[in-house]
C-alpha cells in the first residue's frame, strides 16, 4: 500500500490516464534501387536511398530511442509482429503502381494497431490520386489548376476543345510523385503532343494521364505540421538558374537540382504573398484531413495568384536534398527539430510520451 501511494505522489496522473512511454521505434521504408532493362528508369524515383534511412535511424537513436529498420518487403509482418515496435515512423511508398499503394504499409500497422506517424490510409490513397485531390480541393474552395483525363491510351477527348481555354497544358501521370513521369518535354501546346504525352504515360507507367493547365508563375512549395492546430512550418520557391518562361521543377531539374536549380526561403516572398501561401497550404492539408506532417506545392498562375498542384502526405526526408527538410532549413529550422516535430505531433495524436521529447508548443512558426 505505502508503494503504491509513493508512485501515486510520483505520477499524479491515474494509472488508466497515463501516457504510454515510447521507448521502441521502427521504420518503415521502401529501398532504391537500379530499374530493370524493361522498366522506365524513374520507376523507383520515390522510394529511399539508404543514406536518408539511415539519417533518419541515427537521428532518431540520438534521443534515445531503440531504432528498429522495416523494408516492405516479404518478411514485414514477421519483422513487425517478432519486434513489436512501440511506434512507426512511416516513409513507405507501397509496392508496384497501384493508386493507392501508399496505403499499403499504413493498412497493415492499422490492422496490428501500431501507432505510427502521418496521415491514415485513406487519406495517403486520396492524396495521392491527382484527380481526387482536385475534387477535394475545388469542392473546399481552394484553388487548383483546370484538369483533364485521358482514361484510356487513345483517349481524344476534348484534346482540341481545351485549347479555347488555355495555350499550354503540362501532362503527367495520375497517381505518381516526386517529378516521376514528369519531364523538360511534358509540356504540350498543340493536340498533336497532348496525345504523343498521354501515349507516353499509358506506355512507362500503365495509368490514366492528366492534362493539367500549365502556370506560368514560379513554384512554392510550403510545409504544414500539426493535427488540432496546424501549421506552415516553412516555404521557399523553386526557380531555374536559367531564366525560362516553361520552366517545370521536372525529373531532370531534380536529378540536377544543385546545378539548375535556386532554392530561395520566405523572405524572398513578398509577406502578402507569404500570408496565401500558409492560408492555403493549412486549408489544404485539413481538407485532406492529413495527418502530422505534409508538403503542398503550389504555382502561381498568370495573375501572381498561388494555387495547388500537388499534396505530398509523404514528403521526402533526406537531410541532403528532400524539399521539406531545404524548406525548413531556409525558413530557420534544423532537420533534428524538423524529425522531432513529426514524433511529437503523432506521439500527442496517440496520446504516447518520450521524457527525451520536451513538449513546447505545437508548432514554431516560421515563415
Amino acid at each position: 500500500m505505502e508503494r503504491r501511494h509513493e508512485e501515486e505522489r510520483e505520477n499524479p496522473l491515474p494509472l488508466k490516464k497515463r501516457k504510454k512511454e515510447v521507448q521502441v521505434i521502427g521504420i518503415t521504408y521502401n529501398l532504391r534501387k537500379d530499374a530493370q532493362a524493361d522498366e522506365p528508369d524513374d520507376i523507383y524515383e520515390e522510394y529511399d536511398c539508404l543514406e536518408t534511412v539511415e539519417a533518419l535511424s541515427n537521428e532518431i537513436a540520438s534521443l534515445g530511442f531503440q531504432v528498429f529498420l522495416f523494408e516492405q518487403n516479404e518478411l514485414l509482418l514477421q519483422k513487425l509482429d517478432s519486434i513489436a515496435p512501440d511506434f512507426v515512423l512511416n516513409i513507405a511508398e507501397g509496392l508496384g503502381n497501384y493508386r493507392g499503394r501508399e496505403s499499403q504499409v499504413p493498412c497493415i500497422l492499422e490492422s496490428l494497431n501500431i501507432p505510427f506517424s502521418g496521415s491514415d490510409s485513406a487519406s495517403l490513397a486520396i492524396a495521392l490520386d491527382k484527380v481526387l485531390t482536385s475534387h477535394v480541393l475545388r469542392a473546399s474552395n481552394i484553388p487548383a489548376p483546370k484538369n483533364y483525363v485521358a482514361k484510356l491510351p487513345q483517349d481524344t477527348t476534348e484534346k482540341k476543345v481545351i485549347f479555347n481555354t488555355c495555350q499550354k497544358y503540362i501532362i503527367k501521370p495520375r497517381w505518381e510523385g516526386s517529378s516521376k513521369g514528369i519531364f523538360l518535354d511534358s509540356i504540350a501546346d498543340t493536340p498533336e503532343k497532348v496525345k504523343t504525352c498521354i501515349k507516353r504515360i499509358w506506355e512507362r507507367y500503365n495509368q490514366p494521364a492528366i492534362v493539367e493547365e500549365f502556370l506560368p508563375g514560379i513554384e512554392i512549395t510550403a510545409g504544414v505540421a500539426g493535427n488540432i492546430q496546424p501549421k506552415c512550418i516553412g516555404m521557399m520557391s523553386i526557380t531555374p538558374v536559367t531564366e525560362n518562361s516553361s520552366f517545370l521543377y521536372s525529373l531532370e531539374e531534380k536529378r540536377n537540382y544543385l546545378e539548375r536549380i535556386r532554392y530561395s526561403g520566405p523572405d524572398s516572398m513578398s509577406p502578402q504573398l507569404r500570408k496565401k501561401i500558409e492560408d492555403l497550404a493549412v486549408r489544404a492539408f485539413k481538407a485532406l484531413e492529413l495527418r502530422d506532417i505534409a508538403r503542398i506545392d503550389f504555382r502561381l498562375d498568370d495573375k501572381g495568384q498561388p494555387r495547388v498542384i500537388d499534396i505530398n502526405p509523404l514528403p521526402g526526408l533526406s537531410p541532403a536534398y528532400s524539399d521539406l527538410p531545404i524548406l525548413y532549413r531556409l525558413s530557420g529550422g534544423e532537420y533534428s527539430e524538423l524529425i522531432q516535430t513529426i514524433l511529437r505531433e503523432a506521439f500527442s495524436r496517440y496520446g504516447l510520451c518520450a521524457p527525451c521529447l520536451n513538449e513546447p508548443e505545437l508548432v514554431r512558426e516560421k515563415a
